[in-house]
């Protein structure tokens, strides 16, 4: 078992340990639905974390808090959707009823901040890491509120207008660990730089699943369900204002390529680790795939 395996294997026993102490949680303990991800945030967590010499506990702990700050967001998101699957397991709402489920999102991010408290990171890094977990649930928020109240009429501002509202509601929590590992490690010249890279990155992440949800690729869920539930779907919208699917696609390439360069722009300046974490972990999993050459299914809602 190689270092990584056996640090996420360790992630993953201190957020069951977390499910099966709280009498509520323990009976999500074994659902499928909090173990079925691709851990893309924890390996995130311990290889930047590593990067500025940080303890593997302390990497734990805010790898924890984050997981848990993660799966509150997407019970919520599934719960305002009505999406009843995620990641080919039942969503929790469906499973359990929306009350439960709403509970069970709330009653996570309170998990998180326990994780904070019972950390043996130094006080003064509790109020800081306390902190930005507030931002991060406070920018979450309003970005999701953004979601809700999207115009995609303006057609001058959609890009403007789709980047700040991915990038508060995606990207504050994507970016939150890297944060808190910088000032943790009294970086502070690195917080803005490593800030500005995961909203990037969490922007990117969001087109493509705007892209897979275009294309009726996306596991679990209903071909265009953006379009069916009035939330803001890039490849949609664009294409509802009259752009051609192809044109669409190479627009939508373009502007996250640059997305994705200005991140490795940024990224320049930092420990050489963070270009290999962006280059081997992160934009592979958000590389857009190219039109397909039969576009029958892409009519829905056109």
């Amino acid at each position: 078992m190689d270092l990584m395996t056996s640090a996420l294997s360790r992630l993953e026993r201190q957020l069951r340990a977390c499910f099966y102490r709280d009498p509520t949680l323990a009976g999500f303990s074994d659902d499928a639905y909090f173990w079925s991800g691709q851990n893309i945030r924890g390996r995130i967590c311990l290889d930047l974390g590593k990067a500025y010499r940080l303890p593997e506990n302390t990497l734990l702990d805010i790898a924890a808090s984050t997981q848990l700050l993660h799966d509150a967001s997407l019970i919520h998101d599934d719960l305002i959707d009505e999406d009843a699957e995620r990641r080919g397991c039942p969503a929790i709402w469906k499973k359990y009823g929306k009350a439960k489920a709403l509970l069970v999102g709330d009653l996570l991010i309170s998990k998180a901040y326990e994780t904070v408290s019972d950390s043996k990171v130094s006080a003064a890094n509790k109020v800081v890491w306390a902190s930005e977990i507030s931002a991060a649930v406070n920018s979450a928020v309003s970005g999701a509120v953004a979601e809700l109240e999207f115009d995609a009429n303006n057609k001058r501002l959609i890009l403007e207008n789709y980047y700040s509202m991915a990038s508060r509601k995606t990207g504050a929590l994507f970016a939150l660990p890297a944060r808190c590992i910088a000032l943790f490690a009294n970086q502070i010249r690195d917080v803005d730089r490593l800030n500005t890279i995961f909203l990037n990155l969490a922007v990117a992440y969001q087109i493509k699943d705007d892209q897979s949800d275009f294309l009726g690729t996306k596991s679990g869920r209903e071909h265009s369900s953006d379009l069916r539930n009035g939330r803001p779907n890039l490849y949609h919208i664009l294409t509802n204002n009259g752009m051609s699917t192809d044109k669409c696609f190479d627009y939508i390439n373009d502007y996250q390529q640059s997305l994705v360069e200005d991140s490795i722009e940024l990224a320049d300046s930092l420990p050489k680790q963070v270009c290999v974490i962006l280059k081997e972990l992160l934009i592979p999993f958000i590389e857009l795939n190219s039109l397909p050459s039969s576009n029958g299914l892409l009519q829905v809602g056109t």
